[in-house]
């Protein structure tokens, strides 16, 4: 008997999160969405792509210095609240979904940490387009092997990241689903739109061009879904009933 009730009383000391606390939390993961979301379209789909056109980052990492900067800056910022967010996420469904959620925190981790590895990639890129910017267009087939070394890295990292992070959303698309705090279609579409993601990026790892428009309903999806965080945080009703 005494072994019961102090169960009992083990059990009843565990409350649910209250309701402002879990409304305050999905709307801070929801804005973490859309701000990541925001900074990573524009790293790698402006300033990327400024760094590898025109003359490639032979070229562009020594005339503009400051865009190498910014490009592992935003990566670092959009990391750190990818972490926050799975943290969030894994506190608050753990109890439900332990190995899952702690799968997901895992893989961002591991994104976390591929990103961190590309940026010191992309900063080697600044001294050597500096280098070769100083010698001139006469001396630039002895730059060749160079760089073709460091875009090799660059993509040799790149892309495996992407898949990373691929897996990784899709699996907070699960959470999201099974926790039922969106909308089981959004859930579903997410889903899907992160298998999509990672076929592309597979194609690119097997050699084939990417498919961007496979890129697109991930595209929609994510910020969809957090500007509907944003706007409903988890769900009272379900988020009391995970802590049950």
């Amino acid at each position: 008997m005494i072994q019961n009730s102090a169960a009992n009383e083990v059990i009843s000391v565990t409350p649910a999160m209250p309701a402002t606390s879990a409304l305050t939390q999905g709307r801070l993961v929801g804005f973490g969405m859309l701000v990541s979301f925001a900074l990573g379209m524009y790293s790698n789909f402006q300033l990327q792509s400024d760094l590898f056109s025109n003359g490639g980052f032979m070229v562009q990492a020594g005339q503009q210095p400051a865009l190498v900067g910014i490009i592992v800056v935003l990566g670092l910022i959009t990391g750190l609240i990818s972490l926050a967010i799975a943290a969030s996420v894994r506190q608050r469904m753990g109890p439900q979904m332990p190995v899952l959620s702690r799968c997901y925190l895992l893989l961002v981790t591991a994104g976390f940490a591929m990103s961190q590895v590309e940026h010191t990639v992309l900063l080697a890129m600044r001294p050597v387009s500096e280098a070769f910017l100083a010698v001139g267009p006469q001396a630039a087939a002895s730059f060749e092997l160079v760089r073709e070394l460091l875009g090799g890295l660059r993509n040799g990292i790149h892309f495996p990241d992407k898949l990373v992070g691929g897996l990784s959303v899709f699996l907070l698309f699960f959470l999201l689903k099974h926790a039922r705090v969106i909308p089981a279609p959004l859930a579903f579409a997410g889903m899907v739109a992160a298998a999509c993601q990672m076929c592309t990026i597979l194609r690119e790892l097997f050699g084939y061009d990417i498919i961007y428009a496979l890129l697109a309903p991930l595209a929609l999806i994510y910020p969809a879904t957090g500007f509907w965080l944003l706007i409903k945080g988890f769900a009272v009703k379900e988020s009391a009933s995970l802590m049950r």
